[in-house]
């Protein structure tokens, strides 16, 4: 129940940063889809959202899958991590690099707006 929680929240966030936006009911099945899609102007940002206290893993055929889903959608695909109040984001690409920083909601908005 937390995680679709959190997930809720994200998309209300997406949806008042003016994207349309899909929850997958399905998402953690045995066909991997995102968590949350996020369409703007083209642009098709996908979602696998965690809300762990520590830093989340993503298990390597769940990230195999994801990469390989936004490959066929044209999209950029991201772990939105919820931690300490807080939404965080990482390439889905960069989830194994520990020197890559998590971005914060405003660092990621300003690229993606």
């Amino acid at each position: 129940m937390r995680g679709a929680h959190y997930e809720r929240e994200l998309l209300y966030i997406l949806y008042g940063k003016g994207f349309a936006v899909v929850r997958s009911a399905g998402s953690g099945g045995n066909v991997s889809v995102p968590d949350i899609i996020g369409i703007k102007n083209g642009q098709i940002l996908a979602f696998e959202c965690k809300a762990w206290a520590n830093e989340p893993r993503i298990r390597p055929e769940k990230r195999e899958d994801m990469i390989q889903w936004c490959e066929k959608a044209g999209a950029y695909g991201f772990v939105a991590w919820r931690n300490e109040n807080k939404w965080k984001f990482k390439n889905i690409k960069d989830i194994k690099n520990k020197e890559i920083e998590w971005m914060d909601m405003a660092t990621f908005f300003s690229i993606f707006i």
